[in-house]
């Protein structure tokens, strides 16, 4: 098992991730980000500068990533690369972490842009973690022509991806 490891998290900061659903006092956003938080709390305390996260927005206002001249990479921003975390980027992140308006957003774009920020920063040779951790209410219809391609994609650079 290797002692690096690169986790990209894709946050859907969609409007409907603004609601309150399912009877709970806080919104969908707040609610799924206590897992998250978690994580990478755990990533922060562990202080280990080869355990690297990074954050992908899904569904933000504005479009921010290396693929946004692509059609179909719209409303997909990097709200963080992949570096070691500390507390100062951690209270960052924080302030960045909130619904937007936007309600359009494929969460099969945002995976690719995922593994893109992974295999730049845990190239192959080298033995990493790599994971993807994807958090969204599903509110949106997500397009599914290239799914199979992306999924060979996925495998060929053995990243892990876990859909919450």
């Amino acid at each position: 098992m290797a002692d690096k490891e690169a986790t990209v998290y894709i946050i859907d900061l969609g409007a409907s991730m603004g609601e309150c659903r399912n009877g709970r006092t806080e919104t969908n956003l707040d609610w799924s980000m206590h897992y998250v938080w978690d994580r990478i709390c755990t990533t922060v305390a562990a202080s280990r500068k080869t355990w690297q996260a990074g954050v992908v927005g899904l569904r933000t206002d504005k479009t921010d990533n290396a693929l946004d001249e692509v059609d179909g990479y719209a409303n997909i921003s990097v709200v963080q690369e992949i570096t070691p975390m500390t507390l100062t980027t951690l209270r960052t992140l924080r302030t960045h972490i909130k619904p937007n308006k936007a309600v359009e957003g494929d969460a099969i774009s945002a995976i690719i842009v995922a593994a893109d920020l992974i295999d730049a920063a845990a190239p192959q040779r080298l033995k990493y973690n790599r994971k993807i951790v994807l958090v969204t209410d599903g509110m949106w219809p997500i397009d599914s022509d290239a799914v199979a391609d992306i999924s060979s994609r996925i495998n060929d650079l053995q990243i892990e991806l876990t859909v919450l």
